[in-house]
């Protein structure tokens, strides 16, 4: 019997293998070549140090397309819930039919991110495969995360982290470790992918960690709770933003319009840094350049009114930008090394909106060496723990409370009203 048993998994381990790879290569491709479009149209916008003044015109269109051509959009939400309630079954096209809204919107300087796309392709292919394989609803289910995970791991650039943020945005408090192996050789195979293809990421191994004592744990784990409030304080603004703005009784479109007019003025205002992706401005955070010491709450709101307005795009590389910012900002206010914190600030603030400390602390590895580890896992574990039942994600289920203290129904998604704390 045992002799049998071994067989079986043998024959399993084998079957995923081959399924994750072959998934993992073409979510790769599909993804880095909408990663290498996208940064081609941002560096064509770029050439013209004007062309936010287009930012009300590609709202206006974006939401116009959405209103009355792109009504079927599959997003991250959608998939998550998919994933967690129909076995992976996906409504709707398999390639985010938002793309050309996410173009528009990041073209012409809008504070948003590339991530859920490529997440969404990803699951998709998944979701292809399991049609095309003609597979039962647990091997669907597999599969589609399989896709979801690789898909982030290319945008990532870090394959473990990338394959466990896919697993911990399903459900607060579980790991699937029956889909680990198959969510870990398909994010592998698309990272391998991606950089063959030439999409580049960002890494920068921190030189120098302060060792445990004088003070600084105590900075670490205070840093840990203005992450977790930042947090909060995120997902709250974002949510309360979109309700405000959904419930105004005017014209989509028009809302468009008048949002890229309120996104123009603050860029005359403060700055064009806080446009678009703002990579070279937060890699300068991690690499321990000075910035202006709110330049994470003016991030904050360009990318509140950009998300709330157009609901295009991701948030995840606006999160980055916020946590590096504010990291920077709390090392100058404790008197600790900027660098650090920044890179601690980059990883803590995005486990506290999406509730994934694990795939955090590992993406904090991944992209600033194994010497922050220890650092990075404190912070980030305090930020998830500190931003409550809330997530960016409202298809999120609540698996496990994060205090006995706190009421909470579990099973029930985060956006439910009676997770809120």
């Amino acid at each position: 019997m045992r002799a049998r048993d071994e067989l079986i998994l043998f024959v399993s381990v084998l079957k995923w293998l081959v399924i994750s790879t072959v998934i993992g290569c073409v979510a790769g491709l599909c993804a880095s070549t909408f990663i290498r479009f996208i940064h081609f149209v941002i560096e064509q916008g770029n050439r013209y140090e004007h062309v936010f003044y287009l930012l009300p015109l590609s709202f206006f269109m974006a939401n116009l397309l959405s209103q009355f051509v792109l009504k079927r959009h599959l997003g991250t939400d959608a998939v998550i819930a998919a994933i967690n309630k129909n076995h992976g079954k996906l409504e709707g096209s398999f390639i985010p039919t938002k793309v050309i809204n996410v173009v528009l919107i990041l073209a012409t300087g809008g504070s948003a991110g590339k991530e859920s796309p490529c997440a969404q392709i990803g699951a998709g292919i998944g979701s292809v495969f399991a049609s095309l394989f003609r597979v039962d609803d647990i091997d669907r289910r597999k599969m589609v995360l399989c896709g979801f995970c690789a898909g982030f791991a290319c945008v990532f650039g870090a394959p473990l982290a990338g394959a466990l943020f896919g697993i911990e945005l399903l459900a607060v408090g579980v790991i699937l470790y029956d889909v680990l192996l198959p969510a870990f050789v398909a994010s592998i195979t698309a990272y391998q992918v991606s950089s063959a293809l030439g999409v580049t990421f960002f890494y920068y191994p921190l030189k120098f960690v302060p060792a445990f004592g004088q003070g600084f744990f105590l900075k670490l784990m205070a840093g840990g709770i203005f992450f977790g409030l930042c947090a909060y304080g995120m997902i709250w603004a974002i949510r309360s933003s979109t309700r405000v703005v959904t419930g105004i009784p005017i014209w989509r479109p028009l809302k468009g319009l008048l949002g890229g007019a309120v996104l123009v003025g603050l860029t005359l205002l403060f700055s064009r840094d806080y446009l678009g992706l703002g990579l070279n401005l937060m890699e300068s955070c991690v690499r321990g350049v000075p910035v202006v010491g709110y330049a994470f709450l003016l991030k904050a709101l360009f990318t509140i009114i950009t998300l709330s307005i157009s609901r295009s795009g991701s948030v995840i590389t606006p999160i980055l930008f916020i946590g590096a910012t504010a990291g920077s900002f709390f090392g100058d206010l404790v008197g600790a090394d900027r660098a650090t914190f920044a890179a601690i600030g980059f990883v803590s603030l995005l486990a506290g909106t999406t509730n994934t400390p694990i795939a955090t602390s590992i993406l904090a590895i991944e992209l600033f060496g194994a010497s922050v580890a220890p650092y990075a896992a404190v912070s980030c574990v305090i930020s998830f723990l500190m931003s409550g039942h809330q997530s960016l994600y409202t298809a999120q289920v609540l698996a496990v409370a994060k205090s006995r203290g706190i009421s909470a129904r579990l099973g029930r998604e985060m956006g439910a009203s009676d997770n809120k704390t």
